[in-house]
């Protein structure tokens, strides 16, 4: 009896501790939400725009520890990513954009010739993110047109300047690898599928293995944005907003590297930073108030000609 209740208590103490990390990340999401709504509803009384967002461009992997640069390379590779924008006129000038946003990166390590690296080495990674980044902008608003003549001063473009932060919740991790000790036990290639936040339970992986146990892992990454570009407000359209930004990461993708079956090694202890161009198509929420309006300056309209 003594047995089984010690069992159980272990059972009890082992799905509790895995429903407090869910409920931990869950909370941590509903915190960033919620930050988000309460900063949109400081004024009721602003245009919020909303629309589709996409974007695509270059993302690089960089090393903490220089010494690695001795051994490994690492490559340049495309990047892109797509959702929802919200942008909200804060004060005068002032606009505050949020987006949440599905993102696509990649990894690409390569071996370099040396007397301790293998030139063989190749490691390319695949990531997927849920990303919220948040930035606030200074908008400096150009118009052109007749002042004076008929429908007054047509804006064209305004342009715009700003930054702020870029929180990632890290979804997938799929990585390819090619290597001299692979090539040694006549394998040509090993497909890895990344399992977070767990040891690998056997002491000795086959080489072949395509699992990659990242117990140190951070899903929730941090990153800073700084943004630029142009917003224009086509006739009989509502806001298109072309605009670059530099992703500055923070965060590593994990706290330690990770050493695989085949005694190569996942330099984790790193930073992916990027560069995207975007452009997102915005809506003006309030559609009452707009159709209202035009439908006064139609009525304005036929009593004129009357």
């Amino acid at each position: 009896m003594v047995g089984t209740a010690d069992k159980t208590f272990v059972i009890v103490l082992f799905l509790g501790y895995h429903c407090y990390i869910y409920i931990l990340r869950m909370w941590r999401i509903f915190f960033f939400f919620s930050v988000l709504q309460y900063i949109f509803s400081l004024d009721s009384k602003a245009q919020l725009l909303v629309g589709p967002v996409a974007g695509m461009g270059v993302s690089k992997t960089f090393f903490f520890d220089h010494s690695y640069y001795d051994n490994f390379k690492t490559l340049p590779s495309i990047c892109f990513d797509g959702g929802i924008m919200a942008s909200m006129v804060v004060h005068k000038n002032y606009v505050l954009n949020a987006q949440l946003l599905y993102s696509y990166r990649r990894k690409e390590i390569r071996g370099v010739a040396g007397p301790l690296s293998d030139p063989n080495y190749n490691f390319s990674s695949r990531m997927q993110y849920i990303e919220l980044p948040i930035f606030y902008v200074l908008e400096f608003k150009s118009q052109s047109g007749n002042a004076t003549g008929h429908g007054g001063k047509i804006k064209t473009y305004n342009w715009f300047i700003g930054g702020g932060p870029t929180i990632s919740y890290w979804l997938s991790y799929k990585s390819r690898l090619y290597s001299g000790n692979l090539a040694e036990n006549y394998i040509d290639h090993v497909d890895y599928t990344a399992v977070f936040g767990k040891e690998d339970p056997d002491l000795k992986p086959p080489v072949n293995s395509n699992k990659e146990y990242i117990p140190e892992v951070n899903r929730f990454q941090f990153a800073i944005n700084i943004t630029g570009g142009l917003a224009f407000e086509p006739v009989g359209l509502h806001k298109v907003v072309t605009f670059a930004q530099l992703n500055i990461a923070q965060t590593f993708f994990a706290k330690s590297d990770v050493y695989l079956p085949t005694y190569d090694v996942d330099v984790l202890r790193s930073k992916n930073h990027s560069f995207k161009i975007s452009v997102a198509y915005l809506f003006d929420t309030k559609i009452a108030t707009s159709k209202k309006g035009k439908s006064t300056k139609g009525s304005q309209g036929q009593k004129k000609r009357r």
